[in-house]
């Protein structure tokens, strides 16, 4: 294949709509949580295309789908490209699934061609939970072998309700643990995303090439009170789990605004007990996340969120409890991707920049054990895990097509 090869987009298109009428919402998105059976017909969907394709397909013990065209040597190694086919809650039918479908046209235009000069196998997947409904990136971890018997026992979603869904799915704990890949017999991973922002529409350009992805941190904070009746206790003598998390809340965004430049924290659910109303709150937890693309500063970012959270709580008299549920660490790309993909780019005559990722992704994974790179097409108005997310046939067309060139140039050499 040559500087003239391209996907066709016509098949590229009609893949992401048949696709998207799985878990299909009325609002236009997809709703397909991890383990649901949105996400496990998108599963059968996304094997079946694969083989109709004449390529072999296969699942491994944590739910990833792995879609191969092997090299003749069972020597070589692999050049692995794809992203995730779950959602979020009621999301959008770009994210994630661009980079499955785009990955699987790669390898078919691949395979079509009249002679394959390459020195890799090559295979698209899509991985587990993703969007961690379960844990943070629970098929990408499996592979890596960061997997532990503790993501099961203290999943986000409850221990028996996820191993309920597993053994549903035909899952099961020991099969997830043994998903691990030899690092040494991947060359390389490429993810081609939606940018889930608003840069490269805004600058008019329409690829950008990822530099490093940012570290996520998550943890639960419970705020601990006392019950007391809401009419008869006077406002300064109450104990009010629920005052010290608006505390901590609007703290936090000061703290993080004037101390940390480049990092972001979300809180993203609060729960309150007794959750009533004539009753001063006993109880109230809340889901505290924060990312930096440096590792010193998201250190730093922990220690100051947590030491805020106990100021707030010795004013107010409160107790605290603190369960971490999560840490990744910022990942940096891979200079040989990022050349790679710049170069797919020259050939295709695609403008580009260069960026960072403030949205997870099971590249920051990938780059633990080989070559990781990422590269974004943009979102229309920066929308992303809302059904209205949407990014143009052209760029999807474009995504395919720089994906293509680059996994040509990395798998051109053993």
């Amino acid at each position: 294949m040559d500087n003239d090869a391209r996907i066709n987009g016509d098949r590229l298109l009609a893949d992401l709509a048949d696709l998207a009428r799985i878990g299909a919402t009325p609002e236009g998105g997809v709703h397909r949580p991890a383990l649901s059976e949105a996400d496990l017909e998108a599963r059968r969907w996304f094997r079946a295309r694969a083989e109709e394709a004449g390529l072999s397909a296969q699942q491994d013990g944590i739910g990833n789908i792995s879609v191969t065209l092997p090299h003749p040597s069972s020597e070589a190694r692999t050049v692995m490209v794809g992203s995730h086919l779950d959602s979020v809650i009621n999301g959008g039918r770009y994210d994630g699934a661009l980079g499955v479908i785009a990955a699987l046209e790669v390898l078919r235009t691949i395979r079509e061609a009249d002679h394959q000069p390459l020195c890799c196998h090559l295979e698209a997947i899509s991985f587990a939970d993703e969007e961690g409904r379960w844990g943070s990136f629970m098929g990408s971890r499996a592979l890596a072998g960061r997997l532990t018997i503790d993501d099961f026992e203290h999943s986000r979603g409850g221990k028996e309700a996820l191993l309920a869904e597993m053994q549903a799915a035909g899952l099961t704990v020991d099969g997830a643990l043994a998903s691990r890949r030899d690092p040494a017999t991947i060359k390389a991973w490429v993810e081609p995303h939606i940018e889930q922002g608003s840069q490269l529409e805004e600058a008019g350009l329409p690829i950008g090439i990822v530099t490093g992805i940012v570290g996520i941190a998550a943890y639960w904070l419970t705020f601990k009170g006392r019950a007391d009746h809401g009419g008869t206790t006077p406002l300064d003598r109450r104990a009010d789990a629920l005052r010290g998390v608006a505390e901590f809340v609007r703290q936090a965004r000061e703290l993080v605004l004037n101390r940390f430049p480049g990092g972001v924290t979300n809180c993203g659910i609060v729960e309150v007990s007794p959750g009533v109303f004539n009753i001063v709150p006993e109880r109230a937890r809340l889901a505290l996340e924060f990312r930096h693309p440096d590792q010193q500063l998201l250190e730093a970012m922990r220690e100051a969120l947590l030491n805020l959270a106990l100021h707030v709580v010795e004013i107010e008299g409160l107790g605290l409890e603190v369960e971490q549920v999560g840490m990744e660490a910022p990942a940096t790309m891979d200079r040989e991707i990022i050349d790679a993909i710049n170069a797919a780019c020259q050939v295709l005559g695609l403008r580009h920049r260069h960026l960072a990722s403030y949205a997870g992704h099971d590249t920051q994974v990938m780059a633990g054990i080989t070559q990781a790179g990422m590269f974004f097409v943009p979102s229309v108005g920066g929308t992303s895990h809302n059904p209205h997310e949407l990014t143009r046939d052209d760029d999807c067309i474009n995504a395919a097509n720089v994906l293509l060139h680059t996994v040509l140039k990395l798998a051109s050499e053993p």
